[in-house]
């Protein structure tokens, strides 16, 4: 492999680091998929009922 195959691999990997760092941040605070829970079928287990 030479330099700009690497250099562009790094950048890459770092992006999808990003992305899933980004997610996991957004599933601690309470999050979900992003989109609304209106007409999703997994509702139910994104956001159990309390009881």
């Amino acid at each position: 492999m030479n330099l700009p195959t690497i250099v562009i691999g790094l950048i890459v990997l770092a992006a999808v680091a990003a992305a899933v760092a980004s997610m996991v941040r957004r599933k601690k605070k309470g999050g979900g998929c992003g989109c609304g829970c209106s007409g999703c079928p997994s509702a139910g287990i994104c956001h159990p009922q309390k009881r």
